[in-house]
């Protein structure tokens, strides 16, 4: 009996030791890297009514769409867990768009490349789009393979209803449209640079007629790849232009040929501000010769309106990448009198006394509704002084009450301090107090013969646009430089 004990005992201990060899040997074979949901999603709850009536409801990472008979006409897959969802129509064919965002097996949607044999049992993250069809019927119009980054949420742009915003775990946001037949990334950045005074004097036009044709294409050539790679370039027209070549003139009173114009825009400027000084040299007809061929080439151009126009419209709007920003332009006064009698819109001046300043900071703040982001270029300061001066300083405190993101001033002729003023409402005002000259002939002078470049970055956000880089680079100023010697 205690032979048969033993030999059950030694045939058992056996096959506990196989068992344990077997679920090592199945334990090996289990894949590792499965991953699995990461912490720190939002998973959000909600009912949208569709345009045709239906109930969406995505509870649970699980979307039911029900009929309004209470009839399910959809369910996510079981193994699909929803983040988040929301509607537009994105590629503009009149059907609304279900966009969802959500976690599955495999990197790819129903069918995987041909190359790709192993079952794949990582869950990745994905955008998947669907529509109803005219039958009534609810279909997958497109998805994304795995994004490769995790996305915390997403949302439709309010102001751009085609754009779908996304918002990664690390508060990095991108863009999305529809392009083709699909979503594809877009930039979700814009490059803004900005030069200082652009000034014509005589002995650039002289050397123009004697070297170049006539052509002024030679001031801009070292600058002009990077002004066509920013998304929006900007200068400051000191000397505005005329088409009369008895109006051409340098320091003290200018007119500018419309060649300098033109080769402004084939250097691929996109703003010019002409607020300034000298902005009447040439009276009425400057001004409106300047309006004329900036708008007729599609450059946007702040601080002056038309002599004929009956009503004042303190800013632009320029887009790109999906932000918009509002543009201003001031100067603190004109050398020929002051016109507002005859043109109250012609020329933008910055405030004087209590009652314009109070109004001049709810005229910032006026284009919230339509900006993300707003920039004034401000002719301010005292020449040839390196430092701003208390009037300049009180007019930037007077636009961070506007809301102001970003100040670009000119004037001085030389470079002054880049600083960041703190907003009542809590942000942060860039102010380039000066960016001194970008092209002119004051190199008598030899703190004018170097300018500045503004750069900033605007980014998207999930709370909106903001500047998220700011620096100023060194130019050359002095014409002289730019050409050889005789």
């Amino acid at each position: 009996m205690t032979k048969i004990f033993d030999a059950l005992k030694s045939f058992f201990e056996i096959m506990g030791l196989l068992l344990l060899i077997m679920a090592a040997v199945v334990f090996c074979c289990i894949p590792m890297s499965v991953k699995t949901l990461p912490a720190g999603l939002i998973w959000n709850e909600k009912e949208i009514t569709l345009s045709g009536g239906e109930l969406l409801e995505l509870k649970n990472k699980h979307v039911s769409v029900k009929q309004n008979d209470g009839e399910i006409l959809f369910e996510t897959e079981k193994d699909y867990y929803v983040q988040d969802v929301t509607t537009a129509d994105l590629d503009s064919d009149g059907r609304q768009d279900i966009i969802f965002l959500l976690w599955k097996k495999g990197r790819y949607g129903r069918s995987k490349p041909f190359w790709v044999s192993e079952e794949e049992t990582d869950l990745s993250q994905h955008i998947f789009i669907y529509n109803i069809g005219k039958d009534g019927k609810m279909r997958q119009k497109w998805c994304a393979s795995d994004i490769g980054y995790e996305l915390g949420r997403m949302k439709i742009m309010e102001d751009n209803p085609k754009f779908l915003l996304t918002e990664d775990l690390e508060g990095g946001c991108k863009i999305w449209s529809w392009q083709g037949f699909g979503l594809a990334e877009v930039k979700s950045e814009v490059e803004f640079i900005a030069f200082g005074d652009n000034i014509i004097h005589d002995a650039i036009m002289e050397y123009a007629d004697a070297h170049e044709n006539g052509s002024y294409d030679f001031l801009y050539n070292d600058v002009k790849k990077e002004i066509q790679q920013a998304d929006i370039a900007a200068l400051q027209q000191e000397s505005l232009l005329v088409g009369d070549k008895a109006m051409y003139g340098g320091y003290p009173s200018f007119g500018t040929p419309v060649a300098v114009g033109e080769a402004i825009a084939d250097a691929g400027f996109d703003v010019v501000s002409c607020a300034g000084n000298h902005a009447l040299d040439r009276g009425t007809k400057g001004i409106d010769t300047t309006l004329d061929f900036y708008n007729g080439a599609g450059i946007t151009c702040v601080g002056i309106q038309k002599s004929s126009d009956t009503s004042y419209k303190p800013y632009e709007i320029v887009n790109k990448n999906g932000i918009s920003i509002a543009l201003f332009n001031y100067t603190y006064g004109t050398n020929n009198g002051d016109p507002r009698d005859k043109y109250p819109n012609m020329i933008h001046f910055l405030p004087e006394g209590q009652d314009e300043e109070d109004a001049f900071v709810e005229e910032l703040k006026s284009c919230r509704d339509e900006a993300d982001i707003s920039i004034v270029f401000v002719h301010w300061g005292n020449e040839y002084e390196t430092e701003p001066n208390e009037y300049q300083r009180h007019m930037a405190e007077l636009m961070a009450q506007g809301g102001v993101d970003a100040v670009i001033g000119t004037h001085p002729h030389v470079v002054q301090s880049l600083e960041t003023v703190q907003r009542p409402d809590g942000g942060v005002m860039n102010v380039f107090y000066s960016l001194g000259n970008f092209r002119a002939d004051q190199g008598q002078r030899a703190e004018t013969r170097t300018g500045a470049e503004a750069v900033l970055t605007i980014s998207h956000s999930f709370d909106g646009a903001k500047i998220t880089g700011c620096e100023i680079k060194e130019v050359e100023a002095y014409w002289k430089g730019l050409v050889e010697d005789d």
